[in-house]
């Protein structure tokens, strides 16, 4: 018998179980999401149809726990999108109660849908949770902007909505919940701890351990291994602080790490070497410290950079002195660079420290002399968040281009679906609101996949529903097993598994709902066409390339403001005149970041090699480090001669980015043959005059000096970026 027919089918099931449910524990965030969404959707369904009797919250309840949990794509453990979903419970009601004022007439659902479109959308760029709930609420508004107009079931909506807001929650919290992971701050505290012991080192050999170490806790701290909901993104005073404390300890990080891969394994370091990396050491963990302690600071105690800084004033200026007197044999800058490592690693020391303090809460930062890098820290929180919120309100960026397409296809669809009185026009809207991609060969392929699963999905809802007819039990026992397997299928099989089981799903619901026939399937199919067409025609017509076009513009913007930067900061370093516009090389940054993450998402047939935009960006965070440290470095280059040659060497390398920037613009030759050449150390030394020891004026010429050496160093990186993106072109 075992060997028979029945054993066969017996060994055959079982190998299935195993392999299914081995797969399932693979997936277990689409399994453990699937099954909160059903378990809540289900219980707020059940309490509001069969146990309350109210059909219109019912319905509220159910979309609303499919919205958020299954449309939005809300980051985080358990703990963090139990707080997003109850957090956007008051803008849920609002939207909930405009879409019902506004379905009086179709113009003014129409004209809602197009400003409440773009805002809810345009609103992801103060963070990934609230960009990440974005989708779902965009449903909250488009559910009640139909007819019937019925105002006086305003209070059931609310109710379902708010209940299955709360249910959703509990879920999500409770039941197999997404696991904690480590919060940022813990990130930079490990960071700071590998940054002390790398320079606990004084020597010899490279310490091995100690550098996988240091590479292990910079590579945790970037923005691409951050998980969304813990990465410091908001505009919030104290996530702006964690993102500079990031960018000191990882540039800590790389120069402790430069510094001692480079030297040789029986080098002796200096003895002002030794001091400042005892007093990094220090700094470092006195900075891990309070970000595990994670408490306010009160006046007097935290981390300090006093010591820091007082040792590294007299070596700062010490080494420039003893550099300058080396040029003539060090026309290509090696040991200027080794030696502004350690200089520079304790530059960001002291930064790392300031930023903890201010993240816990000493506004007072930007009175340091270090600390002409915060300004931030004077700005109030609503400053700051309109400055975030203006710095995409531009055409040029993707997200700005997103929120406007998403507006204007939602929009038309409603005007079609009021218009033509269609039967079901919300399915109309969520089609386009879920098949709309950024490019429009994207959302062509989508529309295909969407309509295969679609029709097959309607033929199987219209059997049911003709083999059913109108037994709610059998619905009400089905509903549980469809749910599930949609929410499952759909992330894992593909859109058009999703389409087709969402098709399913909405015919067993509606069937408990209201009287419907197997006709219902049908207007489903029709409903979702109408929305990919107008989805696709949206995707023509409003930058179809997505990201394509865009990326180089907003390359080349960076590249201009690389050289606005360049100019501006060597103006205030030889002149001491003008001033520094941060939040123009801030605003091409992030708008070039957005850009490029976009673009490397979006699928492309070309396959045409493109320049290193990372290396672009790269040349932009040490052209906004200069621009930040430089202007507030004491002292002042007062010889006319070597101004003039500081101003002539800027103006080169500020004028190969604005030919970097014309080429990425308009793509209509390649860039000049030559490599950006290295400074033009020997011309410095035939203007700069000798820096005679013990004379009176001694101290005012090596702050000069030590001035002058940074501003190298710094024009000496960016014309290394800028070699860099060459080579790759």
């Amino acid at each position: 018998m075992a060997g028979g027919p029945v054993g066969a089918a017996l060994r055959r099931a079982r190998y299935l179980l195993e392999h299914t449910g081995r797969g399932l524990r693979g997936h277990r965030t689409v399994v453990g999401n699937a099954v909160r969404v059903t378990a809540a959707s289900c219980a707020a369904f059940y309490l509001c149809r069969y146990g309350l009797d109210l059909t219109v919250m019912s319905v509220y309840a159910t979309f609303t726990v499919v919205s958020l949990g299954v449309l939005a794509r809300i980051p985080g453990s358990g703990r963090q999108r139990a707080a997003t979903t109850l957090t956007a419970i008051p803008a849920g009601l609002a939207l909930i109660t405009l879409g019902t004022l506004l379905a009086v007439r179709t113009w003014a659902a129409v004209v809602g849908m197009l400003v409440i479109g773009f805002l809810v959308a345009y609103a992801g760029t103060t963070g990934p949770r609230i960009a990440g709930a974005a989708p779902g609420m965009q449903l909250l508004y488009i559910l009640p902007c139909f007819p019937p107009y019925a105002p006086d079931t305003l209070g059931q909506r609310l109710s379902g909505f708010a209940l299955g807001a709360v249910l959703l929650a509990l879920a999500q919290r409770f039941l197999l919940p997404e696991p904690d992971t480590p919060p940022f701050r813990r990130l930079l505290a490990d960071a700071s701890d590998a940054a002390a012991t790398l320079a606990d080192h004084h020597g010899g050999a490279p310490p091995l351990q100690a550098l996988d170490r240091a590479h292990t806790a910079a590579d945790a701290l970037r923005p691409s291994r951050v998980p969304p909901a813990d990465m410091p993104a908001s505009p919030t005073l104290a996530h702006k602080a964690m993102g500079h404390a990031a960018e000191a300890v990882r540039t800590l990080l790389s120069r402790l790490d430069a510094l001692h891969t480079s030297a040789g394994p029986h080098t002796a370091y200096h003895p002002d070497t030794v001091v400042l990396l005892q007093g990094i050491a220090a700094t470092a963990r006195a900075a891990s410290h309070a970000l595990r302690q994670g408490r306010r600071l009160r006046p007097g105690e935290g981390p300090s950079a006093e010591p820091l800084q007082s040792e590294l004033a007299p070596v700062r200026t010490h080494r420039a002195v003893t550099t300058l007197e080396r040029l003539s044999t060090d026309d290509r800058l090696r040991y200027l660079r080794r030696r502004a490592l350690v200089v520079q690693a304790a530059d960001s020391a002291v930064v790392l420290v300031l930023a903890t303090r201010l993240l816990f809460g000493d506004r007072s930062v930007h009175r340091d002399p270090a600390g002409h890098s915060f300004a931030y820290a004077r700005a109030r929180a609503p400053a700051l968040w309109w400055r975030r919120l203006t710095t995409h309100f531009t055409p040029r960026s993707v997200i700005f281009q997103n929120a406007c397409r998403f507006a204007l296809g939602l929009a038309t669809a409603r005007a079609i679906a009021g218009v033509l009185d269609l039967q079901h026009g919300f399915w109309v809207l969520l089609a386009t609101l879920t098949l709309t991609r950024t490019t429009s060969l994207e959302t062509w392929s989508a529309v295909r996949q969407a309509l295969i699963g679609t029709l097959i999905g309607a033929a199987v809802a219209g059997g049911l529903l003709a083999l059913v007819d109108n037994r709610d039990t059998v619905y009400a026992l089905v509903l549980p097993l469809v749910m599930l397997l949609a929410f499952i299928a759909g992330p894992l099989r593909g859109l058009a598994w999703a389409q087709g089981g969402f098709t399913l799903v909405v015919a067993t619901l509606f069937a408990q709902v209201s009287p419907v026939t197997w006709q219902l399937a049908p207007v489903r199919l029709e409903d979702v066409l109408t929305g990919s067409l107008i989805g696709l025609a949206c995707g023509l017509v409003a930058w179809p390339r997505g990201a394509g076009r865009e990326v180089r513009r907003s390359m080349a913007a960076l590249c201009s403001a690389i050289a606005d930067a360049i100019g501006q900061t060597t103006a205030r370093v030889v002149e001491r005149t003008g001033s520094t516009d941060i939040l123009a090389i801030n605003r091409a940054l992030v708008l070039a970041q957005e850009c490029l993450a976009q673009y490397q998402s979006e699928p492309r047939e070309e396959t045409a090699r493109q320049p290193d935009w990372p290396a672009v960006l790269g040349a932009g965070a040490d052209a906004r480090h200069g621009e930040r440290l430089l202007p507030g470095r004491p002292g002042r280059i007062t010889h006319q001669e070597v101004g003039a040659w500081l101003r002539r060497a800027a103006g080169n390398t500020a004028a190969d980015y604005r030919a970097l920037a014309r080429h990425l613009r308009t793509d209509d030759a390649p860039p000049q043959e030559r490599r950006p050449q290295p400074l033009d150390i020997r011309g410095l030394l035939a203007v700069a005059p000798p820096l005679a020891r013990g004379s009176p004026d001694g101290d005012v010429h090596a702050l000069s000096a030590a001035l002058l050496i940074d501003s190298v160093i710094w024009l000496d990186a960016l014309t290394a970026d800028l070699t860099r993106i060459r080579e790759e072109m």
